[in-house]
């Protein structure tokens, strides 16, 4: 019985050793990751565009209608914003790549981390650029700086044919549907983004289960 023990536990070791040294397959992201990814991509730009574009379109049709300098302005951040959301994602996906790449892959670990860094870094700029440049506009606004001929007369947008209103009638109704379809597409967009996060916050997801 005793020999019997013995021999037991040595055929366990050789069993337990193979199965530890196993090569197990390298997981990039765990289930729903990439899903819930998406879905906050989609969300942000909903919400970025939403908000950005109802500043745009009470400016373009606040005569002289057409698109101008605090219009150009706003285009100009929310196409940034854009930027810089796909140049997170992707350094996120790089991230993810060279933290799971096995310790032979030496080659792919660093060239994927250095692509991380590198646009991180890049995306810190631009958040920072751009945020400047917001606060800038909103001076420039507020002040009065852009109400000069060229601005008010939307040069950038009508070219040639831009012309300057100094006094404008039937431009009520236009006026006033255009700012309520704006505030109702950033109040919607705004909706929308909060439905999903309290829906995100409420329910489990497969990332809370690992």
């Amino acid at each position: 019985m005793p020999g019997g023990c013995l021999t037991d536990s040595r055929l366990k070791l050789p069993i337990s050793t193979v199965t530890a040294t196993q090569p197990t397959r390298n997981v990039v992201f765990p289930p729903g990751v990439l899903i819930s990814m998406f879905n906050a991509s989609i969300l942000a730009l909903v919400l970025q565009c939403g908000t950005t574009a109802a500043a745009a379109i009470i400016i373009v049709f606040t005569p002289t209608v057409g698109f101008g300098c605090r219009s150009l302005g706003y285009t100009i951040y929310a196409g940034i914003s854009i930027v810089i959301l796909l140049l997170t994602i992707i350094s996120t996906i790089s991230a993810r790549i060279s933290e799971t790449r096995s310790e032979h892959s030496t080659v792919v670990k660093s060239f994927t981390a250095s692509i991380a860094i590198a646009l991180r870094r890049t995306c810190l700029l631009l958040a920072c650029i751009n945020a400047v440049g917001l606060i800038v506009l909103s001076c420039f606004q507020f002040t009065h700086f852009l109400d000069n001929c060229y601005c008010n007369a939307s040069v950038i947008g009508r070219g040639t044919d831009s012309h300057l209103i100094i006094i404008y009638e039937g431009w009520t109704s236009t006026m006033r549907t255009a700012w309520i379809s704006a505030t109702t597409l950033a109040a919607a967009s705004m909706a929308i983004y909060m439905i999903y996060l309290w829906l995100i916050s409420a329910l489990p997801t497969e990332i809370d289960r690992l």
